[in-house]
C-alpha cells in the first residue's frame, strides 16, 4: 500500500506558521523572568508553610508512624461497618489505649523510681552502709578508699540530686506540652486514617513523579516506617524477656513486672532497660551483694543492650535490604535531629533518599523506575 503524499506548502492551512517552532527562552529573557519570579515565588512559599508546620512536625510524625500500625485493623473495620468516620474513631481508640496510655503511664512511674533510688542510694551513703559493705570486701576496700580520696561523694550526690531534680521539673513543665501533642497526634491519626486514599492521592498529584515512581516512593515509605515499628516491638519483646530473666534468677521481686517496665521503656532511644537493671545492680552493689551486682551489669549491658544495638538494625536492615550501619546512622542521627520520634523519621528519611537516588538513576539510564 503506498503512502499518503505528503501535502504541498500551497495546501497548508492560511496563516499556519511554516517556520520551526521557537526554541525555550533563556531564564533571564523578558520571556523566562516571569517563570523564574514563579520559581522564586514557589521556593518562598514552601519555606514558609515549612516554618508554620514546624511546631507540628513530631504530632504528625507520630500520627503518621501510628497510622501505619493502626493500618490492618481500621482496613478490616471499615470493611464489616461500612463506615469510615466510625472505623477511624474505632481505631483510634484502640491504638490510643493499646500504645499511647501505657507510654504516658511509664515514664512518669520510671522517673518516680529514678528518685527512688537516688534517694535510697544517698541514705545509705551518708549513713555510712555503703562503707561498711565495701570494707568487708578486701578487694575492692582499697580501691574504694583511694576514691574517697579524690572524689567527693557528697558533691557527686548533690549534682545528680539536682540533674534529677531538674528533669522531674521539666517533665512537670512539658506536661501540658505534651498533652497538647497527644491531643493533635490523636486528631492527626483521625483523619490519617479515614481519609488515606485522598491524602496519598493529592501527594501524588503534587508530586513531579510519573504514577510507577510514586508508587514505589509511597511503598517504601510505608514499609520503612512498618518494619522500625515492628522491629522495635520485637526487640521491646526480647529486651523485656532478658531482663526479667536475670530479675527472676538473682531472685529479684516482682521480676516479670519489671521485666514489661523494661520492654515499654525500651521505645526511649539511647535509655530504656538501664533505668531499671542499673539502680537494681547499684542496690545490691549497696547490700555486699558485689557478685550478683557485676552479674546484673554485665548481662545488662552485654546481652538486653546489644538486643537493641545489633538485634534491631540487622532485623529491619534485613527487611528493607539495608546495612546495618547506615541504618544506625540514621536512627540515632535522626533522635538528634528530631527528637523520640526520629527513630522512626530516621530510617524514613534514609529510605526515602535512597529511593529518589533510584529513581534519579532509572530516568539517567532510559528505563522506567522500578514499580
Amino acid at each position: 500500500m503506498s503512502e499518503p503524499p505528503s501535502p504541498s506548502p500551497s495546501s497548508a492551512a492560511p496563516g499556519a506558521a511554516s517556520s520551526p517552532a521557537p526554541s525555550p527562552a533563556p531564564m533571564w529573557s523578558p520571556r523566562g523572568l516571569p517563570e523564574l519570579a514563579l520559581l522564586a515565588l514557589t521556593a518562598l512559599a514552601l519555606v514558609l508553610c515549612f516554618l508554620v508546620a514546624r511546631p507540628f512536625v513530631g504530632a504528625l510524625a507520630w500520627a503518621m508512624a501510628l497510622a501505619v500500625v493502626g493500618w490492618p485493623l481500621h482496613r478490616r473495620l471499615a470493611q464489616r461497618l461500612r463506615r469510615p468516620g466510625i472505623a477511624a474513631a474505632v481505631s483510634v481508640t484502640v491504638v490510643a489505649v493499646l500504645v499511647v496510655v501505657p507510654a504516658v503511664l511509664l515514664v512518669p512511674a520510671a522517673v518516680d523510681e529514678a528518685m527512688a533510688g537516688y534517694r535510697s542510694v544517698r541514705e545509705r551513703i551518708e549513713s555510712g552502709a555503703w562503707n561498711e559493705a565495701l570494707a568487708r570486701q578486701a578487694w575492692l576496700g582499697p580501691a574504694w578508699e583511694w576514691v574517697r580520696q579524690r572524689i567527693a561523694l557528697t558533691d557527686v550526690l548533690q549534682q545528680a540530686g539536682t540533674m534529677l531534680t531538674a528533669i522531674g521539673s521539666f517533665a512537670v513543665r512539658s506536661s501540658f506540652v505534651g498533652a497538647i501533642e497527644l491531643a493533635l497526634t490523636i486528631f492527626f491519626l483521625f483523619y490519617f486514617l479515614r481519609d488515606r486514599d485522598a491524602l496519598l492521592a493529592s501527594l501524588r498529584r503534587l508530586l513531579p513523579l510519573s504514577p510507577e515512581e510514586s508508587t514505589r516512593l509511597f511503598g517504601l515509605a510505608g514499609e520503612t516506617l512498618f518494619a522500625t515499628l515492628y522491629g522495635k516491638v520485637l526487640v521491646a519483646l526480647v529486651q523485656g524477656l532478658l531482663g526479667g530473666l536475670m530479675f527472676w534468677w538473682l531472685g529479684l521481686p516482682a521480676a516479670w513486672f519489671w521485666a514489661i517496665v523494661m520492654g515499654v521503656l525500651s521505645i526511649l532511644p539511647l535509655l530504656g532497660p538501664p533505668l531499671v537493671w542499673g539502680p537494681a545492680a547499684l542496690l545490691m552493689m549497696l547490700d555486699g551483694q558485689w557478685g550478683q551486682a557485676l552479674l546484673m551489669l554485665a548481662w545488662g549491658a552485654a546481652v538486653v543492650g546489644l538486643a537493641d544495638n545489633v538485634l534491631y538494625p540487622m532485623v529491619v536492615g534485613r527487611h528493607l535490604q539495608l546495612h546495618t550501619v547506615p541504618l544506625l546512622v540514621a536512627m540515632i542521627g535522626g533522635v538528634i535531629v528530631f527528637g523520640a520520634v526520629g527513630f522512626f523519621l530516621g530510617p524514613v528519611v534514609l529510605a526515602l533518599t535512597m529511593g529518589l537516588l533510584e529513581i534519579w538513576r532509572a530516568r539517567a539510564g532510559g528505563a522506567a523506575a522500578p514499580a
